[in-house]
């Protein structure tokens, strides 16, 4: 299980000290979290990934729920709500000069 995190703004006067205590709650939701590398293993900067949901038995019965571009890492994050079934789809277009 996962837990929420927790934000608090901090500001210190010299020779100030402040003890903080943060309590927890748990996090229902989940994170789908990945990178899109090409064959040689170079992370793809600004590829389009996609995520669907699943609407019933059919693979081709998709709801589209949003999108991201990958980052300068190939990188991708979503957060999701957990216990669904979802399909991810990646898109990279380099124009030929």
């Amino acid at each position: 299980m996962g837990w929420k995190i927790k934000k608090m703004d901090v500001k210190l006067e010299p020779n100030e000290e402040k003890e903080i205590e943060f309590v927890l709650v748990p996090e229902k939701r989940a994170a789908i979290h990945g990178v899109v590398k090409f064959p040689d293993g170079t992370p793809v900067k600004n590829a389009v990934v996609k995520l669907f949901k699943k609407k019933g038995c059919d693979p081709c019965d998709l709801i589209p729920i949003t999108f991201a571009f990958t980052d300068e890492c190939g990188q991708f994050l979503f957060g999701v709500p957990a216990c669904m079934e979802f399909v991810i789809k990646v898109f990279f277009y380099k124009p030929e000069c």
